[in-house]
């Protein structure tokens, strides 16, 4: 099975990334963490990774997907994809390498939660992790990009028959067992 798991930030993404990739064997691929790792390394291309991330503005695809292509074509069990497509040209692109690789994208499941709520919980998440990319400021602007370019994503997947939207405001186990009851009957 391959997903893709989509939502404001704070709206839960990887919490629930991670638990579909436990329940059903999948690989969780996020590409923040896969970034996040990137700028710790110190290298040239880590450092400038890093300065992007704190800034809160989006790194240009060509990056992300250096990162996150290796990790693609290696889940071979499948995959939960978390941070990407983050716009209607990764959107394409993605569509594109999945058919250059015989990917199947079996679905698309949007977390729908209000943007207060979600700038709540990054604040929230950046007082217990201590991520320097979860400033206020950051996380204003990681919201006004994603009104502005991911939201027209979850209508491209919506129009092509993939997108599952899902209530993200309920508790982490509520929203976890809607979704498996949904993926399974689908």
């Amino acid at each position: 099975m391959n997903l893709i798991i989509l939502g404001a930030p704070g709206s839960g993404k990887g919490t629930q990334a991670d638990l579909l990739a436990g329940k059903f064997g999948l690989a969780h691929l996020s590409s923040g963490a896969l970034l996040r790792h990137e700028a710790e390394s110190g290298t040239p291309k880590g450092k400038l990774i890093a300065d992007l991330l704190v800034s809160g503005r989006l790194l240009p695809f060509e990056t992300v997907i250096e990162v996150l292509e290796p990790a693609l074509k290696k889940a071979k069990e499948g995959f939960v994809l978390d941070g990407t497509p983050r716009d209607l040209r990764q959107t394409e692109y993605l569509g594109y390498f999945f058919d250059e690789n015989k990917i199947r994208l079996d679905k698309v499941i949007y977390l729908d939660i209000p943007v207060d709520e979600g700038i709540k919980r990054i604040i929230k998440r950046a007082e217990i992790e201590h991520r320097s990319d979860d400033n206020y400021e950051s996380v204003k602007k990681r919201m006004e990009i994603y009104q502005a370019e991911t939201i027209p994503v979850i209508d491209y997947y919506r129009k092509r028959g993939v997108l599952l939207k899902v209530d993200g405001r309920p508790d982490i186990q509520t929203i976890f067992k809607d979704i498996v009851n949904r993926l399974t009957v689908a």
